[in-house]
C-alpha cells in the first residue's frame, strides 16, 4: 500500500512538472505574440495562437496544472516531508497558467490606475 502512495506521489510530480513546463511554454508564445503583434509581422503565430488545438491544449493545461497542484499539496501536507517546496512548487506551477498570468496583470493595471 505504501509503495502505491510512493508511486502515486512520484506520478503526480511528474506530471506537474511537464505541466509547468507545457504552461511556460505555451506563455512565451502568448507574450511574444503580443509584444511583437505591433510592430512585426506575427500571423503565423497568430494563427497557431487562435487555432482550435492549441485552446484545447491550453485549457486542458491549465484544467490539469489546478487538479494535480491541489492533490500534490493534500499529499504533501498528509506525507509531513518537504511540505514548503512541494506547496511552493504546486503555488509556482499554478502562478504560470494564463489564467493567472491575466489576473495578476490586471490587478498590477488596477493597481497602477491603468484600467
Amino acid at each position: 500500500m505504501k509503495k502505491e502512495i510512493k508511486n502515486f506521489e512520484k506520478i503526480m510530480e511528474i506530471m506537474l512538472i511537464v505541466l509547468t513546463i507545457i504552461s511556460l511554454i505555451i506563455n512565451a508564445l502568448e507574450y511574444t505574440n503580443m509584444i511583437y503583434i505591433n510592430s512585426y509581422n506575427t500571423n503565423n503565430l497568430n494563427d497557431l495562437l487562435v487555432s482550435k488545438p492549441f485552446n484545447i491544449l491550453l485549457w486542458l493545461d491549465n484544467i490539469l496544472i489546478y487538479i494535480c497542484s491541489i492533490f500534490y499539496i493534500v499529499r504533501a501536507v498528509q506525507s509531513k516531508r518537504d511540505i514548503l517546496i512541494k506547496v511552493s512548487f504546486s503555488l509556482f506551477s499554478i502562478l504560470t497558467t494564463m489564467f493567472m498570468s491575466n489576473l495578476i496583470i490586471n490587478g498590477i493595471a488596477v493597481l497602477f490606475g491603468i484600467f
